[in-house]
């Protein structure tokens, strides 16, 4: 990540150098890039190492289905709560506030469930570690974009979502290794120290600027500022921050007026979009999709799992990280959308060629049908991890003015948990009633669909302050993709 320092550094001539001379300490820009990676650690983590441990609890506690199923989905509902409530705290009590407030609830959380007795009180200690995980699924990508640098932002913020794969990988390498020794409890544990380690963080640097000028304070503005921005910009950049605040905070009803309605709008349907083109569907349903492929064996499965999934998933999320900032989002989102279509397209009709495409139904599969299905899921998640999975947190914590923006993303993040939690709750049954084929049929087309209301609606942010932004919505807001925002 060098290059993203290299990026900010500026050039000192005679007329400039008192104020120029002294750039951003890295120190700084690393801490926020820590913040951002243990938030979305707190899901990643959860996610992946849940997905191996389930049999074990409904082992120990002798649980039925849908005791063990509420114990992995019930995260996803603290999550959507934590989201909702995470806009508002991030307001009230700023950014490192509300991660405070994250990380202790996500602690006591993990604590419990580590702990519990019965299936019941592990099932209410994820819903409360998911409201941790929503809380700071708000609060520190807003952070990130509002202290870092414009021309690093995007990439900085997409680290949220590398986060994220990242640590499903690694709970899925947990999984492989240690599972099989009963150690389920220490597994969900040690997820503790993701907490205590974003408390430490968050204690040595200071809150975003844009938090403590709504406080009107100036000063301690002006110095978190300079600990991210190079001294020639600082003056400039707050009085555009002080230009972008003025005015009353809009009401949760004001949100809906036609000023604010557009960005809102664009938000959640990222949100929407993110989380129903597919990628639930790949991910939980990993281990027949292998099976259908020629993965007989559970441990043929869950080793394809990891590396086809949870590898592939970490590398183009590291890939989206420098492409975001030079690339832009739009192009990005546009190229990754078609690319997603195509790919599902290849796993519907892989359906078709290994069987009917119902559940029960299907016909040994051959070879080649195996090998174009698998070339299709690898494929799908690679555009979706290095475009619309890091994208749409970049995006919605950029597009919203200063005066809305905690609420709208607190909006857009709880949308996205509501519909990961729904897609999750109703896949099987959508399974049965469309068949193999006809469910990654749909998402395909709900790629297109995605693909059509970027292309009418986003603009491009790249390059682009905060302040800036919400200028250009002032402005009208013009999005077509032959016009200038």
């Amino acid at each position: 990540m060098r290059w993203w320092f290299r990026a900010e550094e500026v050039t000192v001539t005679a007329g400039d150098s008192a104020a120029g001379r002294t750039k951003p300490p890295r120190r700084n820009l690393v801490a926020i890039i820590a913040i951002v990676v243990l938030s979305g650690a707190f899901f990643g983590y959860n996610q992946g190492v849940i997905s191996g441990t389930l049999s074990d609890i409904r082992q120990a506690f002798h649980a039925d289905t849908f005791a063990v199923e509420a114990a992995a989905s019930w995260v996803t509902i603290g999550a959507l709560v934590g989201a909702l409530v995470g806009g508002h705290l991030a307001d009230r009590v700023g950014r490192r506030g509300a991660l405070w407030v994250a990380a202790a609830t996500y602690i006591v959380g993990t604590i419990v469930q580590a702990a519990a007795p019965s299936i019941a009180v592990l099932s209410g200690a994820r819903l409360v570690l998911g409201v941790g995980i929503g809380v700071a699924s708000v609060a520190g990508p807003m952070f990130a974009a509002e202290a870092a640098p414009e021309r690093i932002r995007g990439g900085l913020v997409a680290v949220y979502q590398l986060s994220i794969t990242a640590a499903i990988f690694i709970g899925y390498l947990a999984d492989e290794l240690f599972t099989r020794s009963g150690s389920w409890r220490y597994l969900l544990g040690v997820a503790v120290l993701l907490g205590v380690a974003l408390i430490l963080i968050t204690v040595v640097i200071p809150d975003s600027a844009i938090w403590y000028l709504r406080r009107g304070d100036r000063d301690r503005a002006q110095r978190a500022l300079a600990s991210t921005v190079p001294r020639a910009k600082v003056q400039s950049r707050l009085q555009d921050m002080e230009k972008s605040l003025r005015g009353r905070r809009a009401s949760w009803r004001e949100l809906l007026s036609a000023q604010w309605r557009r960005p809102l709008a664009l938000g959640i349907g990222l949100a929407l979009f993110q989380q129903t083109t597919g990628i639930n569907g790949i991910i939980y349903y990993a281990d027949s999709i292998f099976a259908a492929a020629g993965f007989r064996t559970a441990e043929a499965q869950l080793s394809a799992t990891t590396w086809a999934i949870g590898a592939v998933n970490t590398v183009f999320a590291v890939v989206a990280v420098g492409l975001l900032d030079r690339v832009g989002r739009r192009p990005l989102l546009l190229v990754g959308l078609l690319g997603m279509a195509a790919a599902l397209v290849m796993v519907s009709v892989s359906f078709l060629k290994l069987g009917s495409g119902r559940s029960g139904t299907e016909t040994p599969g051959l070879p080649d049908a195996g090998v174009f299905l698998l070339s299709g899921v690898i494929l799908f998640i690679a555009f979706y991890a290095m475009t619309i999975g890091p994208a749409t947190w970049t995006i919605i914590n950029e597009i919203y003015p200063g005066p809305i923006r905690g609420r709208c993303v607190a909006i857009a993040s709880a949308t996205h948990w509501g519909a990961e939690y729904v897609i999750t709750q109703f896949f099987l049954s959508l399974l049965d009633a469309l068949g193999r084929a006809g469910v990654f049929a749909l998402f395909a087309g709900l790629c297109a669909l995605g693909f059509l209301f970027v292309w009418r609606y986003l603009p491009e942010t790249r390059g682009k302050t905060l302040e800036q932004i919400q200028d250009m919505w002032a402005a009208g807001g013009r999005t077509h993709g032959h016009r200038k925002p």
